[in-house]
């Protein structure tokens, strides 16, 4: 007696009012017979995993008539930057080049209008300040009397120096 965990093997499945299907009939063909009546050459040709599979001489010359044909390439070395890319690669640095040195020789030429025109009004200020301090000082006259003492030694050296103004 079957237990009913053990694997039972699997049937299509008919219901249970189903009629009976027919059995075949006709000749039975063999593969062997088949290949001596005909006489047909086997080949071996690959299949799509790499392994030699027996196909039938028509159906081989079949299969070529539907694959085409490859094409052969052109593997001539190609440049490695497409030319219109490189005229386009010219252009944009030769422009850059020339905006560079349009920018640099605009420099040169007005830093130092700029450096005049600013240190030129410094100039001016500053002679106003000295021309208007001397008009607010008085017409005394100073003097200042300046003694150094220094004490030459030996080999080059001297003593401390000191100074004393005369005022």
């Amino acid at each position: 007696m079957a237990h009913h965990l053990e694997p039972r093997p699997m049937t299509a499945y008919r219901h249970p009012y189903a009629p009976a299907p027919a059995p075949l009939s006709g000749p039975v063909e063999l593969h062997v017979e088949r290949h001596q009546e005909q006489r047909e050459v086997v080949v071996w040709v690959p299949d799509a995993t790499g392994r030699m599979v027996p196909v039938s001489r028509s159906h081989a010359d079949a299969l070529i008539a539907a694959v085409p044909a490859t094409i052969p390439r052109d593997l001539t070395p190609q440049p490695l930057v497409d030319s219109r890319a490189q005229v386009v690669l010219a252009a944009g640095i030769g422009t850059g080049a020339a905006a560079a040195g349009v920018g640099y020789g605009l420099g040169q030429v007005l830093a130092p209008l700029a450096a005049v025109a600013s240190s030129g009004g410094l100039w001016a200020l500053a002679f106003l300040f000295v021309v208007g301090a001397a008009a607010r000082r008085p017409a005394s006259q100073t003097t200042t009397h300046v003694t150094n003492h220094v004490d030459a030694r030996w080999f080059g050296r001297a003593s401390a120096a000191t100074t004393k103004n005369g005022r």
